[in-house]
């Protein structure tokens, strides 16, 4: 069942020519690109329960992919690209095919690492597989992989927990008080990237659906969900998404059409 924080507003069906927000204006670039497309719907998907880091596989990473430059990006990378979901995480993930089922999803947007694309598996019964039709991947939105080492800093000193969170958060060395704007950096970047792999990867989109699930990690989901909110023109998207805790094979949903972002959960 669904449920979280949600606005109602006029359908951007009221717009032939695109989804407008509150203020009258256009939505973003990315926003008319979905438009166009014929989705009305972006759900951001947490992972599900996953196993802990492999040692053998840190190892191997540790001499190779460690970035000097990056220290705190680190800790999420050694041994975390390779974990796959516990018996848990596959329950939850079979369990979270109701409320997903319930969507007409035409293509999905994975991370690289295993416990996403597993859970990704799960949820959409294989329909999605990698290379397949309508199945694409988007690196940043693993916290290694995000290009934003001042968001990298925070989720290794916060872990998980709400936008709200970060925004008020005064621990950490360096960003006092600055995690809203480190975030927005985040979602600026992330909203370029989503239009390009979009861009990119529609031709291989089936020809039904209005949905897109996007499988991806704690904190940089909800900063994904603030950017695709934005960019369909939804009314307060920041406000609704950031006091919104992802749990585990939980996700948010953006749909343009209601003007509406809400919780999705078993």
């Amino acid at each position: 069942m669904g449920g979280g924080a949600s606005k109602n507003a006029r359908p951007s069906s009221a717009h032939p020519e695109g989804p407008k927000s509150a203020n009258g204006k256009k939505s973003t670039a990315l926003g008319d690109l979905l438009f166009k497309a014929g989705i009305k719907k972006v759900v951001m998907i947490r992972h599900a329960n996953a196993k802990p880091r492999d040692p053998e596989a840190a190892a191997v990473e540790a001499g190779t992919v460690l970035k000097p430059e990056t220290p705190f990006a680190n800790a999420w990378t050694v041994g975390d690209l390779t974990r796959g979901l516990t018996p848990k995480g596959e329950e939850q993930a079979a369990a979270a095919m109701t409320w997903l089922n319930q969507c007409d999803v035409r293509a999905v947007i994975c991370s690289e690492a295993s416990r996403a694309i597993d859970t990704k598996e799960i949820m959409t019964a294989g329909k999605f597989p990698a290379g397949g039709q309508g199945c694409l991947t988007l690196h940043t939105l693993h916290p290694a992989r995000s290009g934003t080492p001042d968001c990298e800093k925070m989720f290794d000193k916060l872990g998980y927990g709400t936008l709200n969170t970060y925004y008020a958060d005064a621990s950490v060395e360096g960003l006092e008080g600055k995690g809203k704007p480190v975030f927005r950096n985040y979602m600026n970047k992330v909203t370029g990237e989503l239009n390009e792999v979009i861009t990119a990867g529609k031709a291989s989109f089936p020809s039904t659906g209005d949905t897109i699930a996007v499988f991806g990690h704690a904190v940089f989901l909800n900063a994904v969900a603030v950017a695709v909110g934005e960019a369909m023109g939804i009314p307060k998207a920041e406000e609704l998404v950031a006091q919104l805790e992802l749990g585990e094979a939980q996700g948010i949903m953006c749909d343009s059409a209601a003007q509406a972002i809400m919780l999705k959960q078993v």
